[in-house]
């Protein structure tokens, strides 16, 4: 029973909308609830982020570079889960089995603001949308989650199993025949009820827009955010958030202090 109770409190519904299903891994489990208490709304939460931006934000200056995201998420994972001995090193492994979903967390999160598109002091080029800034960090804690979802999901399937042994970063149609039925119950509405060969073939077919005979994790997770949209779930809604920033109107345009 309490182990029960256990996976039916780690698998409540984020302010994001995701629901991490059965199927994930332990090691998701453990990198989500790192971040999804600062990806939720009110003052509990706020209160998290404040203090996980503080880490972020070193320099303080109120933008976050991706260098400095990933420092955030080193630095959150390695606090939760301390080295111990010689051989254990949970936080790091953590890190390094889901860096390759940070840059689409981080891509998303720091398109959600307007901004003026005005060339930061100290930069060459750089603006604000270059950045992930306060106002962007709760998203940014939900992407953390959602991505390593997707990538945990992806990783089920590609080299035939969890982890990131024997992986290529792609998934052939040999594997996902194989395996598609492994990834049903992790939380996204285009796998569940994925039970038959023809279905899960086509699925194949659709994942792999390029008709390359692979699916690529790119093609994955545009895939799953494609669907969640179109089927209008909460989560499909956070993941349109990061399209509806934009530059506002002249009139409104404000100086933003640049990265030192």
């Amino acid at each position: 029973m309490s182990m029960f109770k256990s996976l039916s409190n780690r698998m409540k519904k984020m302010s994001s909308g995701l629901t991490v299903g059965k199927s994930a891994s332990e090691d998701l489990f453990l990198f989500n609830e790192c971040f999804q208490p600062m990806a939720e709304k009110g003052p509990e939460g706020a209160a998290l982020r404040k203090k996980g931006f503080s880490l972020a934000d070193p320099n303080g200056n109120g933008l976050c570079s991706l260098a400095e995201i990933e420092g955030f998420i080193m630095g959150t994972l390695c606090a939760k889960y301390p080295k111990d001995g010689k051989t254990s090193d949970k936080g790091r492994d953590l890190f390094e089995l889901f860096r390759p979903c940070y840059i689409k967390a981080y891509n998303d999160a720091k398109d959600i603001m307007a901004d003026s598109g005005e060339v930061l002091d100290g930069t060459k080029d750089s603006t604000a949308d270059d950045f992930v800034s306060f106002g962007e960090f709760r998203l940014l804690n939900a992407y953390l989650c959602i991505y390593a979802t997707m990538f945990d999901a992806f990783s089920k399937i590609d080299g035939g199993g969890e982890g990131t042994e024997g992986d290529d970063r792609r998934i052939d149609e040999e594997e996902w025949m194989k395996g598609f039925k492994e990834v049903s119950d992790h939380g996204f509405v285009c796998f569940q009820g994925l039970k038959d060969k023809k279905a899960a073939k086509k699925v194949f077919g659709d994942i792999d827009d390029n008709g390359g005979g692979i699916i690529l994790l790119d093609e994955w997770c545009a895939y799953i955010k494609k669907t969640e949209v179109a089927a209008g779930t909460e989560l499909g809604k956070s993941l349109m958030e990061e399209q509806e920033g934009g530059a506002p109107p002249k009139d409104k345009k404000k100086k933003k202090k640049g990265k030192k």
